[in-house]
């Protein structure tokens, strides 16, 4: 992060040589899968829990065009382009969604601007969102009915006429009762009852 601001040059030089083989190998995936892919995951964190790691302007210069490629490409396949960023990456996503982005994760909806019923309301006719249920508080260290309540408010807000896959917004830690994890999932089961 240090060097896209201090060595912009150097940094340039590295993505130009790590683009081609990246692509490469996701050519090779793609041409190796044809037909059994829905959606291919792409994972480039650009958010902390207060904000974004970079500004919009060096995302823009250094990491937007490598990932248009990889966009294209990936829908040139008739595959769907899941996303994972983490954290207050609320400012990113119109660029993520002009991209060709179709489905968002994680949704850590606590994280400043990742509101969910302002997300949904002004950016959720144009992806998918996937995750919401809280991992950091609530599904490790509250009660079942308290993860019930987390994953309905997910439902009815991030679910709202469609476009959100409902589950936690991280890996399940190892800590994480099993009771909190059935509550998420038959809460998610009962609600498409």
């Amino acid at each position: 992060m240090i060097n896209i601001a201090l060595e912009p040059h150097f940094v340039t030089a590295a993505l130009d040589k790590i683009e081609p083989l990246q692509t490469t190998m996701l050519e090779n995936m793609l041409a190796h899968t044809k037909g059994a892919l829905d959606a291919n995951f792409i994972l480039h964190n650009m958010g902390s829990q207060q904000g974004l790691l970079i500004s919009p302007a060096m995302w823009e210069a250094f990491i937007k065009p490598r990932f248009t490629r990889w966009c294209d490409l990936i829908h040139a396949h008739g595959v769907k382009l899941f996303h994972h960023t983490d954290g207050a990456v609320r400012p990113s996503i119109p660029h993520y969604i002009e991209i060709g982005v179709d489905v968002l994760n994680p949704i850590q909806h606590k994280c400043p601007g990742m509101e969910m019923a302002g997300l949904k309301r002004d950016l959720g006719s144009a992806l998918f969102f996937y995750g919401g249920v809280d991992t950091q508080e609530v599904l490790p260290f509250r009660d079942a009915d308290a993860v019930r309540a987390e994953t309905s408010a997910c439902l009815d807000q991030l679910g709202a006429d469609g476009g959100f896959i409902c589950c936690s917004c991280h890996k399940i830690q190892a800590s994480t009762p099993v009771e909190n994890i059935l509550a998420m999932i038959e809460t998610v089961h009962s609600h498409r009852a």
